[in-house]
């Protein structure tokens, strides 16, 4: 019955936006559709996967009902996500056109407009809240509409205020997280909220600390408050988070309440890939690869890829099999 549903309903979802494309394609040229996609960075849509974790530590990644609603969760927090992204262009546009690569954005270059970015808007919000409406999961609708103001508060307010901008980053991370655990009925363990914070904050600083760099040697201000930072500071904070992450996955590997809740004392060996990660992006962020762009860097380098892919892997043969 399960599979049935999910069947129709990606059935449903594949019309939609194949009639989408196909009112686009008459309506604008085809590399008008490649601006809009452009413009809601699908790309980053990688960060949302954050929201099926829960799921998986709880052992429901082969149960169809939990897959189902954690897919719901998403493609939800897309849209919404989406929408923030459309959101940032348009406050953003006067900043954008003076920068030397962020001019070349949708709306800073002029091939959308700021009207039609405001329509793509509201149809990913529509799009986001709609569904968790329509599958009556109203505590993932109350995370997205939290998701929402916090970055809409993000874009026009706390960006501009150092460390809080990158702790907000983290905090969206976690309501990733809730996402996936309300949607799934999964409850979260302090365990995984630590980690992921800890990553999110690492990953945040790391791509402030190569904007810093950026402002230094070009004196080009790739974010409106990064003259604000040093470098000694980002580089101490990415040091002190990189030891941290360590000794705490440690420590949840060796926990007697994990042991117990996976009937397993080998969670250790997942820790080999944790510490190889944080060497690799370590090692990236000296090299100023991608621009230390967290998903330009898990999409184009293939030794993070391997590192990342024998972690879930090396977890799942664990806790599954």
């Amino acid at each position: 019955m399960v599979l049935l549903i999910t069947t129709i309903y990606s059935a449903l979802i594949s019309i939609f936006l194949s009639l989408i494309y196909q009112f686009l394609a008459m309506q604008y040229r085809l590399t008008k559709l490649s601006y809009f996609i452009t413009l809601i960075r699908i790309q980053q849509w990688i960060k949302n996967l954050f929201v099926f974790l829960p799921m998986f530590f709880n052992k429901q990644f082969v149960s169809y009902d939990s897959l189902f609603q954690a897919s719901i969760a998403f493609i939800s927090f897309s849209f919404v996500a989406s929408a923030i992204y459309c959101f940032n262009d348009i406050i953003d546009v006067e900043f954008d056109k003076s920068h030397k690569t962020k001019k070349n954005r949708p709306i800073a270059s002029g091939v959308i407009s700021k009207r039609e970015a405001k329509i793509c808007l509201s149809v990913c919000v529509v799009l986001g809240f709609l569904l968790p409406y329509f599958f009556s999961e109203f505590g993932l609708l109350w995370v997205l509409v939290s998701y929402f103001i916090i970055n809409i508060l993000y874009t026009l307010i706390f960006k501009q205020i150092i460390v809080l901008d990158v702790i907000l980053i983290a905090t969206s991370f976690v309501l990733r997280l809730l996402a996936g655990g309300v949607a799934t009925s999964t409850e979260l363990s302090h365990w995984i909220i630590i980690m992921v914070v800890l990553l999110a904050l690492f990953l945040a600083f790391a791509k402030r600390r190569d904007e810093l760099i950026i402002y230094l040697e070009e004196k080009v201000l790739v974010r409106k408050n990064i003259n604000k930072y040093s470098l000694k500071f980002l580089d101490t904070t990415l040091k002190t988070l990189s030891l941290l992450i360590i000794i705490l996955y440690l420590a949840y590997s060796f926990s007697p309440e994990i042991k117990m809740q996976f009937n397993s004392s080998y969670i250790w060996l997942t820790s080999i890939f944790v510490v190889l990660g944080l060497f690799r992006y370590n090692k990236l962020i000296k090299l100023r690869h991608s621009y230390v762009n967290p998903t330009k860097i898990l999409l184009k380098d293939f030794p993070l890829q391997l590192i990342v892919a024998g972690w879930i892997i090396s977890f799942y043969i664990i806790i599954y099999v």
